[in-house]
């Protein structure tokens, strides 16, 4: 069997009308777009201290490392924005969506099928003559082949269509605003944690050195007793501090193994404990401005992903809307019918149909209006949602702005207390070995010295935090003075 190269193209070209109508209507619709808001979005009263300008040009790249300067910080979180596995599950969904917006969006166009088809049958009848008995029986065989090209389309006239897909680019788009939100929510998990575990190294240190410290002083305290001038229940009291000062440094040993855990799964690594830890708390970045528009929070990736939903919601409305027009739908089918195979692909065999229909939904039982309610709920659950969230951005600027000014209150406090502290145990040190102090002084102020320099290093590094979590709820960086 050999098929004709000149008959297939002589095929294609009497099809020509057709594909030529069918442009003419794919060129003349207009492109699905991204839709916007036309809700209208309740304007809140915001701080009047929301009325200064920041630099809205400043880039949100590596910011986390701007404001420490600390590379290792930065690659740190380059490489768990890399292997982190919520990111690639976020990646996923945004790939999801992106799919299924371009399945409705194929929706507007043609459908088209092709296909070779052949069959044979046997037709059984009566013969003659009408009168024997014993009438005989005749058959027939029948060939038939085919090459087919169908095509289905649903023409887009009203807009429903492409409603369905401006709302799957909506979607696409709150998925893709909820993946930067995640990448910036991680970057900022990381610089916590980093500080943590610089923290924990700090508080480490120290309770190695009051280890030591309550060591020399249970040392002077039994000297003392085995000279008669001490008391047993200072002895034991001493020892007790000695122990309490163990069980400290052990805690603090495991915090740090848990804190570098931690920040290894968040990596995407095995939870070995192998992370270089090299480096220590970044000092406090300049402070951010005495007052921040609000306008600022609209860059924060959960509100657009909220105005997104938005969006979407005001479109899937308008879809359910569409539905109850009638829709316009185009069947054709072109090919050739031969009762030969080798001639299936001449052109004198061709055969074509073109049929069209409009309908309407006329009754279903209230399933259409019952949609479309559903849809106007969903409408509204998104501007509630939205209007939600505009407020948990301005409790999270407020608490972190508040927290910044009690954190560094505090800080300046305790750094006071410390230096208090310190002078108080070296003096009643002193005094006990010149034999003028008590060991229950001594005691006293070297636990109030360990337990403010704790203090001092944990402010520290809620500060960090703090300004960590300030710069996310802002939606990015500050102006830097």
């Amino acid at each position: 069997m050999i098929f004709q190269f000149k008959n297939i193209v002589i095929f294609s070209f009497r099809l020509r009308y057709l594909y030529l109508i069918i442009l003419l209507f794919i060129f003349s619709g207009c492109a699905a777009k991204s839709p916007k808001v036309k809700s209208n979005i309740p304007n809140f009263a915001t701080p009047s201290n929301y009325s200064s300008q920041l630099d809205e040009s400043s880039s949100d790249k590596d910011w986390v490392s701007e404001i420490t300067n600390d590379r290792i910080l930065g690659k740190l979180i380059t490489e768990v924005q890399k292997n982190n596995i919520d990111i690639k599950k976020a990646v996923n969904n945004v790939g999801r969506a992106a799919s299924s917006a371009r399945i409705t969006g194929s929706n507007k166009f043609p459908k088209f099928s092709g296909g070779l088809g052949g069959r044979r049958n046997q037709q059984a009848f009566l013969g003659f003559p009408f009168g024997r008995n014993d009438p005989q029986l005749s058959k027939s065989l029948y060939n038939a082949f085919g090459l087919s090209l169908d095509m289905q389309w649903e023409i887009d006239l009203w807009g429903r269509i492409k409603a369905g897909q401006e709302a799957n680019i909506a979607e696409f788009e709150a998925t893709l605003e909820n993946l930067q939100g995640m990448q910036a929510s991680l970057a900022g998990q990381t610089a916590k944690i980093w500080f943590a575990i610089l923290g924990s190294r700090k508080q480490l240190a120290l309770a190695e050195s009051s280890l030591q410290s309550f060591k020399e002083s249970q040392k002077l305290i039994q000297n003392a007793f085995d000279s008669g001038n001490a008391k047993a229940s200072q002895v034991y009291l001493a020892a007790s501090d000695v122990k309490v000062a163990e069980s400290l440094l052990v805690e603090r040993q495991a915090q740090t193994r848990s804190a570098v855990r931690q920040l290894e799964i968040m990596m995407g690594r095995s939870p070995s404990g192998q992370i270089n830890m090299a480096g220590s708390l970044p000092s406090m970045p300049p402070p951010p401005p005495p007052g921040l528009p609000s306008e600022l929070l609209l860059r924060r990736t959960d509100l657009r992903a909220a105005e997104r939903r938005l969006a979407a919601s005001e479109k899937r409305i308008k879809e359910a809307w569409l539905a109850l027009l009638p829709q316009i739908s185009l069947t054709g089918n072109a090919g050739t019918a031969t009762e030969s195979l080798r001639y299936v692909a001449n052109s004198s065999a061709g055969v074509w149909s073109l049929a069209g229909r409009t309908g309407a939904q006329l009754f279903r039982g209230g399933e259409v209006l019952a949609n479309l309610k559903i849809r106007k709920i969903n409408q509204s659950d998104a501007l509630l949602d939205y209007e939600q969230k505009f407020l948990e951005a301005l409790k999270d600027v407020e608490t972190c702005l508040d927290n910044e000014v009690v954190l560094k209150n505090r800080w300046l406090a305790l750094i006071e207390a410390k230096k208090n502290s310190v002078d108080s145990y070296e003096r009643a040190s002193m005094e006990y070995k010149n034999g003028i102090g008590t060991s229950v002084n001594l005691l006293l102020t070297q636990r109030q010295m360990l337990s403010v320099s704790s203090q001092v290093l944990e402010l520290e590094r809620m500060r960090l935090e703090n300004r960590v979590n300030l710069h996310l709820s802002l939606g990015g960086t500050v102006k830097k003075q």
